[in-house]
């Protein structure tokens, strides 16, 4: 119901300029008082459907109004202005875990050609696709495969490093590459 108000004064500076002077109103009859009430509630819903389709309205740059929910215990500091308006949501970047269950059974290729990747330790082609140019183990966003492939993957990848199939700090580069 305030907010209501607080918009109206925003727009109207000076309030006997939009609202009759209480003095003559109490003075009015009954009849009268009707007119008048329903003059001021026809400026009034003018003004509101003006201030709506404004974008440029003050209330309206300000951001979006946070309500109060219902069963919703208020601390003081609700009331405060930084806490009512939200401002722009902040830039946020998902963390990149990597797709879902379904996503990666479909994407993973070890899982849908049954191949285990601890048995191709050897593969030195398919091992260096699977590490980065400092011989860092791509991460499961990057690669796609399921939880349990990439752990697989990441072991047969230590693995063939101990063995000397591919570089320690680098990866490997092959001719055609």
């Amino acid at each position: 119901m305030l907010s209501l108000f607080r918009a109206f004064a925003r727009q109207c500076p000076h309030s006997r300029a939009c609202f009759p002077p209480v003095s003559r109103s109490l003075h009015s009859p009954l009849q009268n008082d009707q007119i008048h009430l329903s003059t001021i509630l026809d400026e009034l819903s003018e003004a509101s459907a003006s201030a709506a389709s404004n974008p440029n309205a003050p209330w309206m740059q300000q951001g979006v109004r946070r309500r109060f929910d219902h069963k919703l215990f208020i601390r003081p500091h609700y009331f405060s202005h930084d806490h009512r308006f939200k401002g722009p949501p902040p830039f946020s970047k998902r963390p990149s875990i990597g797709p879902g269950k379904k996503k990666a059974k479909r994407q993973d290729v070890f899982y849908r050609l049954g191949i285990d990747p601890l048995q191709e330790a050897s593969n030195d082609v398919l091992m260096s696709s699977f590490v980065t140019e400092m011989g860092k183990i791509k991460h499961r966003a990057e690669t796609g495969l399921t939880t349990k492939t990439q752990r697989r993957l990441g072991k047969a990848i230590r693995r063939a490093k101990m063995m000397g199939v591919i570089p320690v700090l680098s990866s490997a580069r092959l001719p055609w590459n």
